[in-house]
């Protein structure tokens, strides 16, 4: 009989813990939502390649979906810096052929975003620093003269800083 009784309580564990998992997994990031009305974000985005462009603007999209889910206002500002300014310009002559593609989808990704409120800036040091001229760039981009003051005052303001 006592064996009968450990072979329930093991089975009563094994589901209240798998309940318990299943919760926190569905629902882990309502503690860090929990009384925000707001979520401030500035996306700090050095991808050296189109295809890593591509993907964080779809994390960011991903993100500002889920915060809106939740209730909370997305508030996002994109920095685009170093080699993904390549990738948010006008024409293909800066990139290669085989990036035409990808970069398609990053300009409707640059064109959602915009449509969600998001800001997207470009480093101005970068474009300098890459030969690209601010009016070569997409007009959803605006041109910063110094990213670093952005995100400093950004910072400043109270956003969230996120490295990609």
């Amino acid at each position: 009989m006592l064996g009968n009784s450990k072979i329930i309580l093991f089975l009563f564990l094994g589901v209240f813990l798998s309940l318990q998992t299943a919760f926190s997994q569905q629902d882990g990031d309502t503690l860090a939502l929990e009384n925000l009305s707001e979520l401030k974000v500035y996306f700090d985005i050095k991808a050296d390649s189109a295809a890593k462009l591509e993907k964080r603007l779809l994390w960011i999209n991903d993100t500002h979906r889920q915060a809106s889910q939740k209730g909370v206002q997305p508030i996002f500002v994109i920095g685009i810096r170093s080699m993904a300014s390549f990738f948010v310009t006008k024409g293909d002559e800066y990139i290669d052929e085989e990036d035409i593609l990808t970069k398609g989808k990053i300009d409707n990704w640059l064109k959602q975003h915009v449509k969600q409120g998001v800001r997207i800036e470009q480093c101005g040091l970068s474009a300098e620093l890459l030969d690209i001229e601010p009016e070569e760039f997409l007009s959803e981009v605006t041109v910063v003269k110094n990213s670093y003051i952005s995100i400093a005052g950004y910072q400043n303001k109270g956003f969230a800083y996120v490295p990609m």
